[in-house]
């Protein structure tokens, strides 16, 4: 079972967090971190090599987690795996019993990156979702239906933006027909942008084809803020929040603060079924916005 999917699927507010991971992290040290998680989000994101960044592999991650007691989410990109990786790494997620998929082209990898590496982009995202689809389907590699009845709930990215009147979301609906069933967004803390993008949603009655999960962040400093923008393309923090966090007396509560004024904002926008919290270094910083923001977990009480 997918507690991510229960949630997305219910009347109540989703909640996901993303781990921090970094090369020098042993299993103990990320499932302690993970572990702060419990009873809190309704499923822990594990990324997949951001910022170019090697650490344990997501699938060993989940699989650890699911024994936990944990639903894990484990992001995959197209850039570090050619064909035949991604088959074998979707095979052995279903293996285990993991159910949710965040699947992406990933990002480029950065000039200065060493040792010098290639990007494979061996699929596209479209082809990444619709090879999930077709495993979890029983139309390639495996037959339908798992040994232990774990199918895979599919999600993949977008962009949210001010969109025009006449624009028709093709791309997403290219997703969907490929086999996507959530959408999680890129890194926005605009409430004004992601309420316009999700009207258009609902009007196109996209919405009743897969939920759509913001993306955020707790931003503990300007220098942490400007950071973020930098590492994450597309990424949209508005001027103000900035300012507010640079004129604050304690910058660290200030963002808190602010994630979870974004938390409160986002439960009132239709078309947002829940959100994520993207990774900072302090996972407690992710916990007290959470709290503050007042918002209730499935299954927390």
């Amino acid at each position: 079972m997918s507690a991510l999917r229960d949630a997305l699927r219910s009347d109540e507010f989703a909640v996901t967090a993303e781990l921090s991971l970094s090369p020098q992290q042993t299993i103990s040290e990320i499932m302690a971190a993970a572990a702060k998680f419990q009873n809190t989000v309704d499923a822990v994101q594990i990324p997949d090599h951001r910022n170019a960044r090697p650490h344990i592999s997501p699938v060993a991650i989940a699989a650890h987690m699911l024994t936990a007691g944990l639903d894990p989410i484990v992001r995959m990109n197209c850039r570090d795996r050619n064909r035949i990786a991604v088959q074998s790494e979707l095979l052995a997620a279903r293996s285990f019993g993991i159910s949710n998929l965040l699947l992406s082209r990933g990002t480029e990898l950065p000039d200065d990156h060493r040792p010098r590496t290639t990007g494979v982009y061996d699929l596209t995202a479209i082809d990444l979702v619709r090879t999930a689809a077709a495993i979890r389907d029983g139309e390639a590699l495996t037959e339908k239906g798992n040994e232990d009845g774990t199918d895979f709930f599919i999600g993949t990215v977008a962009t949210a933006f001010k969109p025009t009147d006449d624009w028709e979301p093709e791309k997403l609906l290219a997703k969907a027909d490929a086999g996507a069933q959530f959408i999680q967004l890129q890194l926005c803390m605009d409430t004004d942008l992601l309420g316009s993008y999700a009207a258009h949603l609902v009007s196109s009655r996209l919405t009743w084809r897969f939920q759509v999960l913001a993306n955020i962040a707790v931003l503990p400093s300007v220098e942490e803020a400007r950071a973020l923008r930098k590492s994450n393309p597309g990424s949209n923090i508005p001027a103000e929040l900035v300012r507010r966090i640079a004129d604050a007396r304690d910058a660290e509560m200030e963002g808190v603060k602010i994630t979870a004024e974004t938390i409160q904002a986002l439960q009132d926008i239709p078309g947002i079924a829940g959100v994520n919290l993207q990774a900072t270094a302090d996972p407690e910083l992710l916990l007290a916005a959470i709290e503050q923001s007042g918002v209730k977990v499935r299954g927390s009480e």
